[in-house]
């Protein structure tokens, strides 16, 4: 049976090439000379695949698989690029694409890649967990071991409805891995999964970002938005730190998940949408309700499937495989390092750390272990250097007297930022931390 594919080339007889290829198989084909029409015809149109070149003027192949994927997360992209660019196919496949070819590629393959894409559609999405060595933008969800069991079954069991469910766990365990694993797991994996955190938006943008707004409803208000919950429609809308939400918008919130109905600000009626909500926390909501800075009903009406995320801690058998997995991960962001793998002693020592900020502080321990590290293999007395010539760094070793916890953590943040050579990012992704939060941290240093 055939597919309707969008194929995304500016070179023009390299499209006419696929297509007559992929039309001989029975698939309708349609072809564009750029990202920019490619998103315009993946918005009109219904397609099964897309296959893109990587390397074009304007947006690359690349920046528009992460569109397809923020707004179809569903739909297969299917990558080709020129021969040799393993750097390139590596971070395809950590972004989402299905598949990666290299020029020049066989028709055979690309008929079987393109079967393969086509194959998956309709399949209820239900993936295992990941091998520990792959690679990854995010902390996966990574481990076998009685705590990491109960949560994947706990997660496959609630994947099965769509009632409300709160995630909560401490920071950094991987509280939006889990709502993103409900949703892949569930009956909506092919519909949109729209995540927002309630912390990271300013109260008085919040409720227009949420539940959209008519034109003209507040200065600057010059054409209609339809909200974050509308985008979510038919799919699963993630409510991270919850607890932070301000008590008037919990309302609205609460007629969402009661009836359906959302009001965009400024308007004179409500319509109906279709949402499942995940709500995400680290915050003991009972607290809250008691302390009259969480709704009661809000809270009921949340805790519906409840799913607590076990801190690393809890699973420590799990850490050798996590370090692998993120090693992968890290290598893929900085494939000029020279470390490729730790020394058993220093898994036991992995193992054996604390690790308060959970998963999240060993992702990013392991971020400077790659991007500072000077020898192939980490070894146990290298565990503290992550100095850029394997010296002991100038922080935080060598304080002579206790410090204030403000200046601790501004000296941390700047000496990141210099050590990442003012690569905001790169500082961020070594912190741990949203790249909007570092900006913070700094504004505020200067407020």
């Amino acid at each position: 049976m055939g597919s309707n594919v969008l194929i995304v080339d500016d070179d023009l007889d390299t499209r006419e090439l696929i297509q007559s290829i992929l039309a001989s198989d029975g698939h309708a084909c349609e072809s564009v000379a750029d990202a920019v029409a490619a998103i315009q015809h993946v918005e009109r149109g219904r397609f099964d695949l897309v296959v893109s070149d990587v390397a074009m003027d304007g947006m690359s192949g690349l920046d528009l698989l992460d569109v397809v994927k923020r707004r179809q997360p569903s739909l297969p992209v299917v990558l080709i690029t020129g021969a040799g660019a393993v750097p390139q196919a590596v971070e395809a496949i950590k972004r989402g694409a299905f598949e990666y070819l290299m020029k020049p590629c066989s028709v055979d393959g690309l008929r079987s890649v393109v079967r393969d894409a086509v194959q998956t559609l309709g399949r209820p999405a239900r993936p295992p967990a990941p091998p520990a060595a792959a690679p990854s933008a995010s902390l996966d969800l990574v481990g076998s071991g009685p705590a990491m069991q109960a949560l994947h079954a706990a997660i496959d069991a609630v994947a099965q409805s769509t009632a409300p469910a709160l995630v909560s766990g401490e920071t950094g365990v991987g509280k939006e891995l889990v709502a993103r694993a409900i949703h892949g797991r569930s009956a909506r994996s092919a519909r949109p999964f729209v995540a927002v955190n309630s912390a990271a938006i300013p109260q008085d943008l919040l409720e227009a970002e949420l539940f959209g707004h008519v034109r003209g409803a507040f200065t600057g208000a010059s054409q209609a938005r339809k909200g974050l919950v509308t985008e979510a429609n038919g799919g699963t809308l993630l409510l991270d730190e919850i607890g932070d939400m301000p008590l008037g918008l919990q309302a609205k919130l609460l007629r969402v998940l009661q009836f359906g109905e959302v009001r965009p600000l400024g308007a004179e009626a409500s319509h109906q949408v279709d949402v499942r909500v995940i709500a995400c926390t680290h915050r003991d909501l009972r607290a809250l309700v008691q302390e009259g800075r969480f709704r009661e009903d809000l809270y009921f009406r949340l805790n519906v499937l409840p799913i607590v995320v076990p801190p690393l801690r809890a699973h420590r058998e799990d850490i050798p495989a996590l370090a692998t997995h993120l090693l992968a991960g890290a290598l893929a962001r900085t494939p000029s390092s020279k470390v490729c793998s730790f020394e058993p002693e220093v898994l036991r020592a992995l193992q054996e750390s604390p690790w308060p900020g959970n998963v999240r502080e060993l992702a990013s321990w392991i971020e400077r272990a790659v991007v500072f590290g000077v020898e192939e293999t980490l070894a146990i007395d290298r565990l503290a250097s992550t100095g850029g010539s394997g010296a002991q760094p100038a922080w935080p070793c060598g304080l002579d007297a206790p410090w204030p916890l403000r200046q601790l953590n501004d000296s941390y943040m700047e000496w990141v930022l210099a050590k990442s050579g003012g690569q905001t990012a790169k500082a961020a992704q070594i912190l741990g931390i949203n790249l909007s939060t570092l900006y913070r941290w700094r504004r505020s240093r200067t407020d």
